[in-house]
């Protein structure tokens, strides 16, 4: 029984194993989700799921909870050490990400109408009956702000640091840090192409892209060890794309939008219904914006490092003292 008992428990950090760990948070989120979709429905505060501001915070507050609660019973650390710890270089990152997403889907969207792939049909449109454009633009703006925290706490956050911390060996002679955070990178990041994987248009080749996409959202994680980056630049993708630019959304066809705009050009090259990430337009983006990231933490820090501390298993002790060495950096 003392190796099933290994298999399961990590006597030495006294928790359960990465692998377990990770079905625990799962099944965790699944329970909290389920509850509050049935006392929220239940009290008439939100309606049918779907991409809505509602649904979102709802699927928020589920990740939130089940992840902070997750943390502290089966990780032994605290919510903020999944890359939430808020200071001065936390939010000068999260305003870089918000500004690399825009410019990189500002860069799409000239480069398709340049190039004859799109054409503007009107602008400002979608707003309801006697509703302003700017007030029809919160549902959305709420929505990505929703997604973005839900999906990089959940992908990046908890699922690559558990499975960087389940992949990196003790003695680090089969696997170090280094490796278990690149492959740790490539498995969640193929979690997140399979979570969109049932996307309206969705394909082979826009879930692989979407996967790309994981990948180089982890960036900002590798080199920083928090979340601002990621959660930026997710959401204003999402949000320039979108309710901007007027492109889908994976998938998703966006209401209120500043452009309104009717697609040309091949799908491999565009996306196609999907959006640009579904295209090799958007792969050329995801580039980009790994340089942009790369040049964004070279400048604020003074150097492009990995961030190993991820594989193992600091403590909140630990994090405090990079976090304050980030800051007089």
């Amino acid at each position: 029984m003392t190796w099933l008992l290994e298999l399961l428990w990590n006597t030495d950090d006294q928790r359960p194993r990465a692998l377990w760990r990770l079905v625990l948070h799962t099944i965790t989120l699944i329970a909290i989700a389920w509850t509050l979709s049935a006392v929220t429905r239940g009290l008439g505060f939100v309606g049918p799921g779907g991409l809505s501001g509602g649904g979102a915070v709802l699927t928020a507050i589920s990740v939130g909870l089940g992840t902070w609660l997750s943390g502290r019973l089966l990780d032994r650390r605290e919510l903020s050490e999944f890359g939430l710890r808020p200071s001065r270089i936390w939010l000068a990152d999260l305003c870089a990400g918000l500004g690399i997403g825009a410019a990189l889907m500002g860069g799409i969207f000239v480069v398709e109408l340049r190039a004859g792939w799109l054409t503007i049909e009107g602008y400002y449109v979608g707003a309801g009956p006697g509703q302003s454009f700017a007030v029809a633009l919160i549902d959305p703006l709420v929505t990505f702000v929703a997604v973005a925290f839900y999906e990089e706490l959940f992908s990046r956050g908890y699922h690559l640091r558990n499975l960087a911390e389940g992949l990196c060996f003790a003695d680090r002679k089969f696997m170090g840090p280094g490796t278990a955070l690149l492959l740790a990178t490539l498995l969640s990041a193929s979690v997140f192409g399979l979570m969109h994987a049932g996307n309206a248009n969705a394909s082979v080749i826009s879930t692989i892209n979407v996967g790309l996409a994981g990948c180089m959202l982890a960036l900002g994680l590798l080199w920083t060890g928090e979340l601002a980056l990621p959660i930026g630049l997710h959401l204003s993708w999402n949000f320039f794309q979108g309710n901007v630019f007027g492109f889908p959304v994976s998938g998703n066809a966006m209401g209120p939008r500043v452009f309104d705009v009717s697609q040309a050009g091949h799908p491999l090259v565009t996306g196609g219904a999907f959006g640009p990430e579904a295209g090799l337009i958007g792969i050329v983006a995801m580039l980009a914006g790994a340089g942009m990231l790369a040049l964004w933490v070279r400048v604020t820090r003074g150097e492009l490092r990995l961030w190993r501390e991820l594989a193992l298993g600091s403590s909140v002790e630990d994090q405090q003292v990079g976090s304050k060495v980030k800051q007089s950096a």
